[in-house]
């Protein structure tokens, strides 16, 4: 056999574009509150809790009692995404990647909406409390957050935790119907398997069906899995956080569109471009539960 034999082989190439694992959906869609919003920024009107004053005497002087207003605020910030194919591009594959480019900004696009929700879920908002329009900053209170040593030493997800997240959440007086969400990763469901040693209990049983992807509740929780979620380099401790629907808020100012078009300016290239402009926010601080995670093994 001939060794120039070589110079007669084929290489086969496939017509279509297969994505790498990525995540493609927005995981908290649905799950929290969703408006629009026109303008840089938007505030909402909230009022505070009161106290009913009892009457002590007859034709006694009218109490007044001075409502708590506030506001809470959220702006909007502004998405890109573009790749370009060059014009001579065309004549070299056999595929057209257009159509996967947009694809792809469409997926980019909901991991964006992820990011902006965990990012003010557990950090800082923003409100107008006095009319004056100084805008105050207000952190998640310690009082909203379980410790990551809770048990005595730094852990993962375990049931104590959970039931110290959903505590915080009852004692808050969050309406009885309120639906509630766990936003986590893979890990805290490996962790919570392992942390339930009675194979033959129902807390085990439970899990187990949660963490096999049978179910999507426990422990009165909708569970939110996405590998988004802060990770500390330093610490390894992942910012978990249980939340009520109406406690955090996404508003929209525009979705994601996208447009393809030729560009002059580029040799004629065909530019794949999508924008998008959202803000998120939490909008009651009670309503969010910060539950840090330790990811060491």
């Amino acid at each position: 056999m001939s060794f120039k034999i070589t110079a007669a082989f084929t290489e086969q190439y496939t017509q279509n574009v297969e994505h790498l694992v990525q995540q493609g959906d927005c995981r908290f869609g649905g799950k929290l509150r969703e408006e629009s919003q026109k303008g840089k920024s938007k505030f909402w009107e909230q009022i505070g809790a009161t106290t009913a004053i009892k009457r002590t005497s007859r034709h006694g002087d009218t109490p007044r009692v001075d409502s708590d207003h506030q506001r809470r605020a959220c702006y909007l910030g502004d998405w890109d995404w573009s790749d370009l194919v060059d014009s001579l591009d065309n004549t070299k594959m056999l595929i057209d990647p257009k159509s996967s480019y947009a694809q792809s900004a469409a997926m980019a696009f909901t991991r964006a909406k992820d990011q902006e929700i965990i990012a003010a879920a557990t950090g800082t908002s923003y409100a107008d409390v006095d009319g004056s329009g100084a805008v105050s900053a207000v952190v998640l209170p310690s009082t909203q957050k379980v410790a990551v040593n809770l048990g005595g030493a730094n852990v993962g997800l375990t049931l104590a935790k959970m039931v110290k997240a959903k505590s915080i959440l009852g004692k808050n007086e969050v309406p009885k119907g309120t639906k509630l969400y766990l936003a986590h990763t893979q890990q805290q469901l490996d962790d919570l398997l392992n942390n339930v040693t009675e194979v033959k209990s129902s807390d085990y049983a439970a899990v187990k069906a949660l963490h096999d992807g049978e179910v999507p509740y426990y422990m009165g929780m909708e569970f939110i899995k996405l590998e988004l979620l802060t990770l500390s380099a330093a610490t390894d401790i992942r910012t978990c956080f249980a939340y009520a629907k109406p406690g955090l808020l996404l508003s929209i100012g525009q979705e994601s569109m996208g447009r393809v078009s030729e560009r002059d300016d580029k040799n004629y290239a065909t530019q794949v471009y999508n924008n998008m402009s959202i803000g998120a926010t939490r909008m009651q601080e009670k309503m969010v539960v910060e539950v840090p995670c330790d990811e060491s093994p």
